[in-house]
């Protein structure tokens, strides 16, 4: 599928750089259908790697088969985050946070970062768990208070967001903020860095570093840190990174803590608030996986808790991973010149490796647009090749395992107490996917919700027709 190139001379090279296919997007068109659909048209045209092109803008190569992640596998280091050329969106992200962890420039700031950040992202922690446990019985709540009135659900993703910082906000920073302070900030750092995205030209970086809004969100997540060291318990992530950063007797490390505290917990926010928002908009459109995780969870009643122990469950949540990832595209810059099929790829080359592509291609996955948890059910070993929602190698997500922890906690938590459908009054446009900076749905979504033991109410259930992956088309 490729042939490797270390580097090591141009004579090596059999195809010219310009024979890589080429794809050409007008910015009307990207806008209007959005990367997603681009790259998804662009790959179904020529089948494996070509460059994309819109007016005004850099080029891209787009990478969309197993093979080029086993490529990226093999060759780590010849694919890095582009952390200070604009208009990329780490670039972007660097001028936000800094040096935190998903923004730290590869090599010790990386492996520092994440050497402090592991450890304190563990779900066996005490506080953590428990954070967990409160969350999960909180959204639990909140539906069925939804089905005991008449309105329902108007709107799951606010309910996700705060189901999200629930998690992390206790365990993270303690009591400085409550849960309303806390999802505000992270509705901001969501527009700021949109925002952010939508200004950046390759030659505004000064700019953007004094623009007063950006300016004005890092005083204030300065002020939440000061504010979280005052009262901080030995057991929180704040007061964990204040003393490996030894902020007492190295003030200037205060800067690092913004960022590292910040970054920790707008990811560990932002990222399980959508995976659970695309969770639950899976399980509303296929009732009868609620109540096989229904079943599961009246037999995990009278044992400890674990992952391992609710199979059933963690296929719903891979499956959702699957068809829609929360980040569907992954962005690199080649640090060298390589060769991916039989074709030359220059060095300083933004490349785009893509889940959203390889996750939905009929020669990995059998009826790849289906939500099917049985696949998973039955896969004794994943590809890290045909799967990867979490990203891949050794910048992966430093908070998967907590990540799947809450979502299958609180699934099997919500399962057992209620059920739930789409709203039928809802536009079905709604459902479909839309990348800004991580993989949303369209519109507001809205539930119909009931009591476990019960229905929700005849009128509210959409004939089984609408709640197929494919009649209402989940694709951008």
């Amino acid at each position: 599928m490729h042939n490797e190139f270390p580097g090591q001379g141009e004579e090596r090279m059999t195809i010219s750089p310009q024979q890589l296919p080429t794809e050409h997007v007008t910015l009307k068109r990207l806008h209007s259908f959005g990367i997603l659909k681009v790259i998804e048209d662009g790959f179904k045209q020529h089948q494996g790697a070509f460059r994309l092109i819109c007016e005004g803008e850099s080029e891209l190569v787009i990478l969309g088969k197993a093979a080029h992640v086993q490529y990226w596998l093999d060759h780590y280091d010849s694919f890095v985050k582009e952390i200070h050329k604009l208009p990329s969106s780490s670039a972007v992200g660097r001028i936000i946070l800094g040096d935190s962890l998903t923004f730290a420039k590869d090599g010790e700031e990386w492996k520092n970062g994440r050497k402090m950040t592991a450890p304190l992202v563990s779900p066996k922690l005490e506080r953590t768990h428990a954070a967990m446990a409160k969350a999960a019985d909180w959204i639990t709540e909140r539906f069925l208070t939804a089905a005991s009135g008449t309105e329902g659900i108007d709107d799951i993703w606010p309910i996700c967001v705060e189901w999200a910082a629930r998690n992390v906000l206790d365990p993270f920073i303690g009591s400085a903020i409550s849960v309303e302070e806390g999802v505000r900030f992270v509705t901001l750092n969501h527009e700021i860095f949109f925002r952010m995205i939508q200004m950046a030209t390759a030659d505004n970086q000064e700019a953007l570093r004094n623009d007063p809004e950006l300016l004005a969100y890092q005083a204030k997540i300065r002020e939440l840190t000061e504010r979280a060291l005052v009262t901080a318990e030995p057991d929180t992530m704040v007061a964990a990174l204040s003393q490996t950063l030894d902020i007492e007797n190295q003030p200037q490390n205060m800067v690092s803590l913004v960022n590292m505290l910040m970054g920790n917990l707008f990811g560990s926010i932002d990222n399980p608030a959508t995976n659970l928002c695309w969770c639950l908009i899976h399980l509303a459109r296929n009732p009868e996986v609620i109540e096989r995780i229904q079943e599961e969870a009246e037999k995990l009643e009278s044992v400890a808790w674990s992952i391992q122990r609710c199979p059933v469950t963690m296929a719903v949540v891979k499956e959702s991973l699957r068809l829609t990832p929360v980040s569907p595209i992954i962005e690199r810059t080649t640090s060298e010149t390589v060769e991916i099929d039989g074709c030359r790829i220059d060095k300083g080359t933004n490349v785009i490796f893509s889940p959203w592509l390889i996750h939905r291609n009929h020669e990995y996955w059998e009826n790849p647009a289906e939500f099917n948890i049985d696949r998973f059910l039955q896969l004794k070993r994943l590809d890290p090749t045909t799967y990867l929602p979490f990203g891949q190698g050794k910048r992966n997500c430093v908070g998967m395992t907590l990540s799947l922890n809450q979502l299958a906690f609180t699934l099997l938590k919500l399962c057992s107490e209620c059920r739930f459908t789409l709203d039928p009054l809802m536009q079905m446009l709604n459902l479909r996917p839309k990348f800004d900076t991580n993989l949303h749905p369209r519109g507001v979504v809205a539930f119909q919700v009931a009591p476990h033991g019960s229905h929700p109410s005849v009128s509210s259930v959409a004939p089984q027709s609408q709640h197929s992956e494919q009649s209402t088309n989940m694709t951008p």
